[in-house]
This record gives structure tokens, sequence and C-alpha cells, in this order.
């Protein structure tokens, strides 16, 4: 049985609009909000919060800003020094400024380390600097990200402000005399960046991808130099549907120095698109044609339930051991907030074969419902460095935390993950040239199998079933059967099974082998009778197979004839001919009014039809008709 996965909650004092966990301890989470300026009534704050306790979710430390500016809107932690850990975020200043032009919307923080000799850890502010070039009082910094010694900011805007950009700086070393970050340069952007991610790929590069409504951009930060932007994918029009709008991209996230993963909505709440894309090689970049551009890799679709996705995020259980290495066989978690308050949980296989490396085998683990009581507003996972040893059975099992943070509901809520290790075995074969008693010489001999392990995800994924193609299949192999069997029911190639000829037009019917053949009566048990059932709307031919192959022969018990017959309580019914009876006749012989008062009877019981004509009566016996059908006919 999988483990459970178990979740704590934290309800806070303010709205909550970013998070971020410290990457050298994954039981410290940051988190920051507020109400904005002052006329809300509700503070802006910066929390540490410790994760360890299954409990719940405590407060650290905390840190009051100031109530004349703007909320928190983006954070990262960043790497520590002097027993603290630097905290980066960003916070528009106050109206009064923005009206003069002047916006210090980078802030860098220090938060104290929990140690034996500081019972009460504090934040304290460290400096404040703008990096971006625009004054228009309706941008702020919407999107942080941080690796290494590396940072990218980029706007966002309110209304209809043109000014987009992304400033790419320098973070000093924790233990500078000045926090402040250096700024390298900025881009300017003709569509605001949806969204964005850098990720350390060589030891002196850095790799940075964002993405608006329909393009993935990619810029190669090196330590003095930088290329690009060069947009490497466009979102197709589709000609062929005629269809208007187009997938906007919401989420981007690295993978890998060569892969990047993408959540992409389609228009009109019509779903959730994951899909992750092989980027091009650095020296490619900015060539014409296929060589500069990103080619789809792996694609799948979120539950349908799931309208729109609001937020991603990714975690690598097996990272190389540094930036330059090559990536391994790893696993990736991924999850992905839906505009419902849901987390729907992936794993993704990285594979590697020589020079050749692979994504696949997209599984979804589950989706977690309501997690908030109203939209999700940010995600990410903690930190997971593989353990240098096993761990032991006896120790708590390992977990990758996954935390969430609620605007409206003011709440925080992490969710652990269990861990497992996976240990695959290879056998390595060489030539052994040596002269041997058993094999002579140049036999191939094994080498003992070299295990290598790595982690992944403790709960079971859900890989792609046929189960619903075959069951399709199954279905419409069961109505082609009903129908054949309809059809073969109205042709008299069958007993009635499924009612066909109850339930069709006289006129569809034809003579067969099975025609109408029915149940003995048990209403007269002296005198067997085979009678058709006065529902039934079937032909004359149902009563020609009771009567066992015409000339009036063979149809009743003991091989003797029968014949129909009228009787006025009964109707038309098809009897034995006992021993002289001489009034059963075959059609041929009966008087014209005879034949025209059974006609008419037939016609009335539903068993003849005009179009049918009187070769169907050839061979038959009838009885003789009068009485109240007579006088009708008359």
């Amino acid at each position: 049985m999988a483990p459970a996965i178990r979740s704590t909650e934290l309800r806070l004092s303010y709205p909550l609009y970013a998070l971020d966990f410290d990457p050298q301890d994954a039981d410290c989470l940051v988190v920051g909000g507020g109400g904005g300026p002052a006329r809300s009534g509700v503070g802006n704050k910066i929390s540490v919060l410790d994760t360890s306790h299954e409990e719940a979710l405590q407060i650290v430390s905390e840190i009051e800003l100031s109530r004349d500016e703007d909320s928190v809107n983006t954070l990262a932690v960043g790497s520590r020094g002097n027993d603290s850990a630097l905290l980066y975020a960003g916070i528009n200043s106050a109206e009064e400024d923005l009206k003069k032009g002047k916006n210090e919307h980078f802030r860098v923080f220090a938060a104290d380390l929990p140690t034996k000799d500081k019972t009460e850890p504090k934040i304290a502010e460290l400096s404040r600097s703008a990096l971006f070039s625009t004054t228009d009082p309706d941008t702020y910094q919407r999107l942080l990200r941080i690796s290494g010694q590396i940072g990218a900011a980029a706007t966002g805007t309110i209304g209809s402000s043109k000014a987009s950009q992304i400033a790419v700086f320098d973070i000093p070393a924790a233990t500078s005399a000045s926090p402040s970050p250096r700024l390298r340069g900025k881009v300017e952007l003709v569509k605001e960046a949806t969204d964005m991610d850098l990720m350390q790929i060589s030891d002196d590069e850095h790799q940075l991808v964002y993405c608006n409504d329909y393009d993935i951009c990619t810029m190669i930060i090196g330590k003095t130099t930088s290329s690009g932007p060069h947009t490497i994918f466009t979102i197709p029009h589709d000609e062929s549907s005629g269809a208007k709008h187009r997938p906007t991209f919401r989420c981007i996230r690295s993978l890998t120095a060569d892969f990047v993963l993408a959540v992409a909505n389609v228009p009109k709440a019509g779903g959730v698109v994951l899909q992750g894309y092989r980027l091009p090689k650095p020296s490619d970049l900015g060539k014409e044609g296929k060589e500069g551009k990103s080619r789809l890799a792996m694609s799948g679709h979120l539950p349908k339930s799931i309208p729109r996705a609001t937020g991603l995020a990714v975690r690598n259980l097996s990272p190389p051991a540094t930036p330059s290495a090559k990536q391994a066989d790893t696993q990736f978690v991924i999850a992905v907030t839906g505009q419902d308050s849901s987390i729907t949980l992936y794993t993704l296989e990285h594979q590697s074969i020589g020079d050749i490396n692979l994504i696949a085998n997209l599984h979804p683990v589950t989706t977690l419902k309501g997690v908030h009581l109203g939209p999700i507003s940010g995600l990410t996972f903690s930190p997971f460095t593989p353990p240098t040893k096993p761990p032991s059975s006896s120790k708590e099992p390992l977990q990758l935390k996954l935390a969430s943070i609620g605007s409206m509901g003011n709440t925080c809520v992490v969710h652990s993950l269990p861990i497992e290790l996976l240990s695959s075995t290879t056998t390595t074969t060489t030539s052994n040239n040596k002269n041997n008693d058993d094999n002579n010489n140049n036999n191939n001999n094994k080498q003992p199998a070299a295990s290598t392990t790595r982690y992944v995800l403790a709960l079971k994924s859900l890989a792609p079933s046929g189960r619903s193609f075959f069951l399709g299949c199954a279905l419409f192999a069961a109505f082609l059967a009903l129908l054949l069997q309809g059809i073969m029911e109205v042709k008299g190639l069958s007993r009635t099974r499924v009612g066909a000829r109850y339930v069709t037009p006289v006129r569809w019917h034809s003579p067969g082998l099975y025609y109408g053949l029915s149940e003995p009566s048990t209403t007269s048990p002296a005198s067997p009778v085979y009678q058709h059932k006065r529902s039934s709307v079937a032909a004359l031919g149902i009563l020609l197979a009771a009567v066992g192959g015409g000339e009036g022969e063979g149809g009743g018990e003991g091989g003797k004839p029968v014949a129909l017959k009228h009787v006025e309580e009964e109707g038309v019914v098809v009897r034995v001919v006992e021993d002289g009876d001489e009034e059963a006749k075959k059609w041929e012989a009966l008087h014209p009014d005879q034949r025209e008062a059974w006609k008419e009877a037939l016609k009335k019981a539903g068993h003849w039809a005009e179009e049918m004509g009187e070769t169907v009566f050839k061979g038959v016996l009838f009885g003789q008709i009068g009485g109240a059908v007579a006088a009708m006919v008359a």
C-alpha cells in the first residue's frame, strides 16, 4: 500500500502572494504578502516558518513592513552568511514615491537562523534598489528567479502600460559589505513575460528561459557576456480547424540544460496541456531554420475537470553533483495548480543513454482537491539533496515537501511526499584473451554487476492504460452483435432473442427458417395450440414456421399436419388437424370468398400485408372462416 500524503496548514493574518524554501534547509519556508497600502487595513509582512513538525507549521520569525508601500509580490531565498539567510523580495515603493518616478522595488533582507543563542530570530532589511528603467507607476516586480550568484527580475503591469523588461543582475556574496545587486543589463520585451526560470548549466554559464502568451525565449548568461534573447518556439495557428485563438503559455520551468517544461491553457477554459521541449544547442541559437528552434519532446493533458492552470513547480530527485556534470537517469516530480484550487502531481523520467538524453513517461500520481479556500497564489518544492548513504529503515523516511499558499484564506499548506530508494543493477562484459581449459580462448566473461541508486517518489503513478480503448471496442462489438441479431430476426433467420420483430414495421419482415417460431400455449392443454402473441406485428411467415415445411405436413404432435383456423374468442390460431377434419383445405382449394375472408382476418391480426402477395399461402392448410369475419367481409 502506498504511503499517505500528510499535510499541515497554518492561517496567517495577511494574504500570501509569494513563498520560497531555503535552498540549504528543507524545513525552512519563507512566505510574504499583505494588504498593500494602508487603506486596506491589513499589514504587509514576511514570515519565516518551520515545517519540521507534523502537527502544525510554526512561525519562527516575522517582520512587519510599511503599510504605505505595496505588499510583497515576489520572494527568493539566497545564500547564507554570518548565521543568517539572505531574502530577496519585490515590494513597490509608496505611492508618493511612485508619482515622483522613484520605485525601489528590489529589497534585501537578512533572516537570523535559529540557534541556541538566538531564541527570537529577527528579520532585518539590508538594502533597497531599483532594477528597472521604467518610471511607470503601474509597473511592479512580478517575477524573480535566483540561481547561484545570478538573478533575474521581470516587470508586471497594471492596466495598459507598455513598458516590459527583464533585469539580469549579479548577487554579491553573503560576506560582501554591500548586499545590493549589481545590474548587468536589461532585456526590453515586446510582450510582458508570463513566466520565467533561471538555471546554472555550467561552471560559468546560466540559462534564462521565459515565455509570453505564444513564445518561448532563451538567453545564455556567461561570466562576462550574454547571448540572446532568442525565440526558440512559437505556438502555431491551427489553420486546418480555422480556430481563431491559440493556446497560451502560463508557466515554464527548466528541467536540465537540454529540456524545459511548459504549461499551456487551451482557449475558452478548454483544459490544460503539459509539454516538454528539447532546447537547441547554445551553438545553434540565432541560426535560421530548424537548427535554432526547440522541438516538442513530450506532451500530456491535465484532468478534464481542471479548466485552467495557474502555477507550476518542478523538483529533480537526482540532480548532478555539479552544474557542468552530465545529468544521469533521474525522476522529476511535477506539481500543477488549477483554477479550481487543486494540485495535480506527476512524475517524469529523464533517461540518458550515451550522448542521447530523453524525457518520457509523464505519469499522473494524484490530484489534491480543494487545497485552499480560494485561488492558489504560489507553489514550490523544498530542496532535495540525495543522501550520501542509503537511509536506515529505522529512520524517518525521506520526504519531499510541497508548499502552497492561498491569498483569499491567508493559508499556507505543506504536503509531505514520501521518497524511496530505487536500486538498479547493470552488468558489464569484458573480453578475456587468456587460454581456458573449459572454453578455450576469446570468451566474454561477465563482470560483477554494478549497482546504481537514485531516489523516486514512493507514490504509485498511473501509466496510460488501454482499458478505455478495449472497453470501447467491446461495447462496439456488442452493439454490432445486437444489430446483427435484430436483422436476422427481422429476416426470419433466427429465433426471437432481442424482440426486433415486435418493434419494426411489418413491411420489413421476410419469411425464413425461424420465421415466427413460438412457444407452446398453456391455455388449452387438451389440444396443442401454437398461437402467435396478439401483441405481435409479425407477418404470415411466423405461422408458416409453425406449419413445419408447408404442404400441410409435419407441423403438430406426432407429425400430424396443422392448419390455420379462426376462433372467435382467440382470433387466428394454429391447430393440429384431427382425422376426419374435412374443413382444412389448401389455399388453392378455398372458395374465393373464403380467401378474401382469410386475407382480412390475417391482415387484421397483423400476420399478412398486401405487398406479401398470395404466394406465401401456397401449401398452407386453412380451416373454414365465417361468422364475424364473414360478416365483416360482406
